[in-house]
């Protein structure tokens, strides 16, 4: 196991062996080593620029990946626990934030939910007022949009947080894979 390796597990946790990333930075299929070795390590360049952002912007924050995070209200919670699905706003209850959430990374400091990540494929209007509501609802959270982070393929990252837990939060930086490198 590589040191980025080392650094994702103590984050994301481990799966069948691997380090569990969050979607979009996942560890090129092993079946592309062999069928086609080009594209593997590109890929793989591209995946371990991706991991390495993730990872360095969560150590910066000392964050962890939540397993049971799904919308904004669980963000609100004291404690890390999934809503219920009649007022999970992405989940089903509502439903007026399942699109912006899209990729979504929930984050927990010392086990209390604190941040959302998202990587949404443009910032429409309804989002921004949906960003707003949340704001006004909750006055501990804030909302930033940043550049591609770690996600790439043309989406913006979304960053909500909590300010009682973490005062300021700011987007990942851009990926090597964000700037433009062809993705398959």
């Amino acid at each position: 196991m590589n040191e980025l390796d080392r650094r994702g597990s103590r984050i994301f946790g481990r799966e069948q062996g691997e380090v569990a990333w969050p979607s979009g930075v996942y560890n090129p299929e092993r079946w592309l080593k062999r069928n086609d070795p080009e594209r593997y390590e590109r890929e793989l360049a591209e995946q371990t620029d991706a991991q390495r952002v993730i990872v360095e912007w969560a150590e910066r924050y000392g964050l962890r990946q939540a397993k049971m995070a799904c919308c904004p209200g669980w963000l609100t919670r004291k404690v890390s626990r999934r809503c219920m699905i009649d007022r999970c706003t992405a989940l089903g209850g509502g439903a007026y934030d399942h699109q912006w959430l899209e990729h979504g990374v929930g984050w927990v400091l010392d086990g209390q939910p604190v941040a959302l990540t998202s990587a949404a494929y443009g910032i429409r209007d309804e989002y921004r007022a949906r960003f707003e509501w949340w704001v006004n609802e909750d006055p501990r959270l804030a909302v930033v949009l940043g550049g591609q982070g770690w996600y790439g393929l043309g989406s913006t990252q979304v960053l909500m947080w909590r300010t009682d837990v973490i005062e300021v939060i700011e987007p990942a930086p851009e990926s090597v894979r964000a700037l433009g490198y062809q993705q398959y």
